[in-house]
């Protein structure tokens, strides 16, 4: 006899459903740690059925990942183990149970799956495709979180230093860290013109290539700034636990990208051959797809990167809204950064961008079909194990 053993995974806890091919269901719960997993064992070893198993469970969050090792470590095969996609799972509940919604109807609905429905497997990586796709997304996450010390920053001087980010082009560079740090604005605009150019040209060894004329802008900004008066200390103590922590982040973004790249040059992918595709967006992107052997056609890989426009119908009227965003985020926000850059640096990219710009389509618009474009590309380099060809654009 077979059996089918649905299982809804949680933080805390998971319910399960074991079906059997008569249709008799026995539905119970077990806890997400050591003493559930065994509850688990025991209860298929009575059944005499842990060989005689289809287990299937949602490839959603990562709750998923602490049951799925269990299992095979107790020796289950990886094909009795069905990750399932949630939207398929999600799709199969909305046309049999009319919209009911519940840890036990999830989990049998997923048992009810197994045994009638038509499902395609989700797979986990790799023990180094987990690493670099786990390093990858913890880089994606720092920099974003970069991109908000740095707004935080520019909000705090806005009011107490509005001229200070006006007098330098690049306003996180490191010369303008190393300023701030050293220096509160007060404490700049009580220094002399000669005084605040030796301090520039001694700071760490930086700012040589600051310009005189630069110095002496920043010199009578500070003079003239027309900052809050109130509320500094206040300011201050922010301004320093801002700058520290995008220090902080800065060097733990480095440091990852010195071990992802370590990760990535194991697997010798000509992905890196590609324009626009660097060390880091390289590595994220073949960190998110794994196994490109799981996608039969270029369309299922921009569909799986959430890049495929979503199509709106109403009544006689069909139109085109902006891509679906389904699917992994971080897979979609590499390939777009990587045919921003291509769009830059190679000419076919670069023309085929040009060409929606002047059809009168925005900025983003033309990105996005170029990250489209890109996709496909991606897809041939990686399917057929080839080095890029600008005559795939």
């Amino acid at each position: 006899m077979l059996y089918y053993l649905g299982i809804d995974v949680g933080k805390f806890s998971h319910s399960l459903c074991l079906l059997t091919e008569a249709g008799k269901k026995t539905i119970f719960q077990i806890n997400n740690n050591r003493e559930g997993f065994e509850k688990l064992r025991i209860k298929l070893s009575e059944l005499n059925c842990d060989k005689n198993i289809l287990v299937g469970m949602e490839a959603t969050g990562h709750y998923f990942l602490n049951l799925y090792d269990w299992l095979l470590q107790c020796g289950f095969d990886s094909e009795q183990i069905a990750l399932l996609n949630p939207l398929q799972v999600k799709s199969f509940r909305n046309t049999n149970l009319r919209g009911a919604k519940s840890d036990n109807v999830d989990s049998e609905r997923i048992a009810v799956l197994l045994k009638f429905g038509e499902f395609k497997r989700c797979n986990v990586a790799t023990d180094e495709m987990m690493n670099l796709r786990e390093l990858t997304r913890l880089r994606a996450d720092l920099v974003a979180n970069i991109g908000d010390l740095k707004r935080k920053i520019i909000s705090v001087m806005d009011r107490v230093f509005p001229e200070f980010m006006t007098v330098f082009s690049n306003r996180f560079g490191k010369t303008v860290m190393s300023l701030l740090n050293s220096y509160t604005p007060e404490e700049m605009a009580e220094l002399s013109l000669e005084k605040l150019t030796d301090v520039i040209k001694n700071l760490s060894g930086r700012g040589r290539g600051i310009s005189q004329k630069k110095i002496q802008a920043l010199h009578e900004a500070s003079r003239n700034s027309i900052g809050i008066t109130f509320g500094r200390q206040a300011f201050k103590i922010e301004l320093d636990i801002l700058l520290t922590r995008l220090k902080v982040f800065k060097e733990q973004v480095e440091k990852l990208e010195n071990e992802i790249q370590l990760i990535a040059e194991k697997f010798d992918s000509k992905i890196f051959t590609i324009p626009g595709i660097g060390a880091t967006t390289g590595a994220a992107i073949l960190s998110e797809i794994g196994n490109i052997q799981n996608f039969s056609l270029a369309v299922k890989l921009i569909a799986f990167a959430g890049l495929d426009p979503k199509l709106k119908e109403s009544g006689k009227y069909q139109g085109r809204t902006p891509i679906s965003k389904r699917g992994s985020k971080y897979l979609r926000n590499a390939i777009w950064y990587s045919a921003m850059v291509a769009c830059r640096v190679d000419d076919k990219f670069k023309k085929f961008y040009q060409d929606r710009r002047n059809k009168g389509k925005s900025h983003r618009y033309s990105v996005t079909a170029a990250a489209n474009k890109l996709t496909k590309v991606i897809y041939h380099v990686l399917k057929n194990k080839c080095e890029y060809d600008s005559k795939l654009v």
